[in-house]
């Protein structure tokens, strides 16, 4: 069976600007036939009127009623005014109704014809009288008016008529002359239509409206799919679109962005500097509320205008942990290929030895090997039992010492399990330990001791984590400045982690503080246990 074709937008467009334009059309030339009908026939009662008043009042015409043959002098005058009048007739009667003048001169000097009886008898008593009648020569617009002498004594009639079909004549001349300008406006009407349709088709990309409904309902199922926050605005700075991953970012899941200015939702989104200037900002970090993000910011550009600008950002953490899983790959294969080098080291050793019959001193040797990896894995399991947490130790204890860095915690150290704000120490000692290990890298020295400890204290009422490095210390001329967003001594698109931790840890209810020197950097923080639940 075929599908049955949808009409296109631009047909139901042109179809209904004509349908509208008929409408009105109908409605005012409906209006302009009624006025000018009605006006027509008023005007040709009130020529038929004005004349008859006129005829009644000429001193010749009065003066002709003392004569001994008034006709002889009334019909050429009638006559006269009715070919200039273009009046179909023009009678003139006495009291007795008899006729003076007429257009058909067979007629004069016999009465009047009886269908206008008693029409004639109200006129006879001095009243004027308008009305559309039939008569010998057909239907017509008539006005009769009396005639008075000198002394005011009436002394006759006149009655005058115009043909109905005259005036239906003229009527339909004016009548076409509306019908054309009608005709007129509907053709101007349909390329308006026409020029209208093509205009809005052009704006819409040419297509129609079930395929941009499906294309937006497609664009939100994207939009919303991704796990980047997305964020676009008009050259106004108003909010037009913001996705589901976005409003989690900003913490305003039920909340409808849509018309809002980017300002009072997201001040340092750095849109409106795409909006003046048209950059591209690329991969650049930004705090959202509690969030490291790394953020692209572009402009919208149409025919060559800035239109709006668009800003996509995804949680650091999450490109962290792609990255540290990539890093951590990398950093077992090359653990691999130095235990397997130290290892094959120690079983030459141990061969050499058994070819020497040093017993004594392989199983020495073994058992160093094994004591070490059990007292640290021992260490790990009875002070610091969250996994998560030592699986970080780990993985930088394995980094410290491919830097020639020591890196330990101190056995004192416990850590209660579940470990409270799980997400903001793993955070605070991948951080911490890090700024630690770059800091001591940099100003890598043989005379120097080359040591980080980390120390966890776990009291009644709070959880304290102190990491202590010996490195050159933070320059003093940032002073508190080193926890603002995006101030660090280590370049551009740093200086965000500090900034980070301390908003985590504040809204924890925890303290952080930094004490530094050129000897060396403590970080230590303060987490209360309570409310602290594990994040697992």
């Amino acid at each position: 069976m075929k599908k049955k074709a949808k009409m296109t937008i631009r047909s139901k467009i042109n179809i209904l600007v004509l349908m509208n334009i008929l409408f009105v059309l109908l409605l005012v030339l409906s209006a302009l036939s009624y006025i000018t009908i009605n006006r027509k026939f008023q005007e040709t009662g009130n020529q038929a009127l004005f004349l008859a008043r006129t005829i009644a009042g000429l001193p010749e015409v009065i003066q002709a009623f003392h004569e001994s043959n008034p006709s002889s002098i009334i019909q050429p005058f009638a006559e006269d005014m009715r070919n200039k009048t273009k009046a179909e007739f023009i009678v003139i009667a006495n009291k007795d109704l008899i006729r003076y003048s007429h257009p058909n001169p067979g007629k004069i000097g016999a009465p009047l014809d009886g269908e206008d009886a008693a029409i004639d008898q109200k006129v006879l008593h001095g009243e004027e009288i308008q009305s559309t009648s039939g008569g010998s020569l057909g239907l017509t617009i008539r006005a009769k008016t009396p005639i008075f002498d000198e002394n005011h004594h009436q002394i006759g009639l006149v009655s005058v008529g115009f043909l109905v079909q005259n005036t239906w004549k003229e009527i339909y001349s004016i009548l076409l002359k509306i019908a054309i300008t009608g005709v007129v406006a509907l053709l101007f009407g349909l390329i308006g239509a026409y020029l209208l349709s093509g205009h809005i088709k052009k704006q819409i990309f040419n297509m129609e409206p079930h395929e941009i409904a499906f294309i937006t309902q497609e664009q939100a199922a994207i939009l919303n799919s991704i796990r980047e926050g997305i964020i676009a605005i008009n050259s106004e700075g108003q909010i037009t679109t913001c996705n589901l991953e976005a409003k989690k970012i900003l913490d305003m899941e039920k909340t409808n962005l849509n018309g809002r200015d980017i300002s009072s939702v997201l001040p340092s989104s750095r849109l409106s500097e795409i909006l003046e200037g048209g950059t591209v900002h690329r991969d650049e970090p930004m705090l959202i509320g509690n969030t490291l993000v790394i953020t692209n910011r572009v402009p919208v550009l149409a025919k060559g205008k800035i239109i709006g600008a668009v800003a996509t950002f995804r949680d650091k953490l999450h490109l962290d942990q792609i990255d540290q899983r990539l890093a951590d790959i990398g950093q077992y294969v090359d653990s691999l290929r130095s235990q397997r080098h130290e290892f094959m080291n120690q079983l030459h050793l141990i061969s050499g030895l058994i070819k020497m019959k040093e017993y004594d001193m392989v199983n020495d040797i073994i058992e160093k090997i094994n004591v070490e990896q059990q007292n640290l894995l021992n260490f790990f399991l009875s002070r610091i039992q969250d996994t998560a947490v030592i699986g970080v130790l780990i993985g930088k204890m394995h980094r410290a010492k491919e830097l020639g860095i020591q890196l330990r915690v101190d056995s004192n150290s416990v850590l209660p399990y579940p470990c409270p704000y799980r997400d903001i120490v793993i955070t605070l000692l991948g951080n911490a330990i890090e700024n630690s290990l770059e800091a001591i890298a940099e100003n890598h020295t043989s005379t120097t001791s080359n040591e980080i400890i980390v120390c966890f204290a776990d009291d009644i009422e709070h959880l304290t984590i102190t990491v202590q490095d010996t490195g050159p210390g933070i320059d003093p001329k940032l002073g508190e400045d080193i926890f603002k967003d995006g101030i660090s001594t280590k370049g551009s698109g740093r200086g965000f982690g500090l900034a980070l931790l301390t908003r985590l840890v504040s809204k924890a209810g925890g303290e952080l503080s930094v004490v530094s020197s050129p000897s060396g950097t403590i970080l230590k923080t303060t987490l209360p246990k309570q409310g602290g639940a594990s994040n697992e």
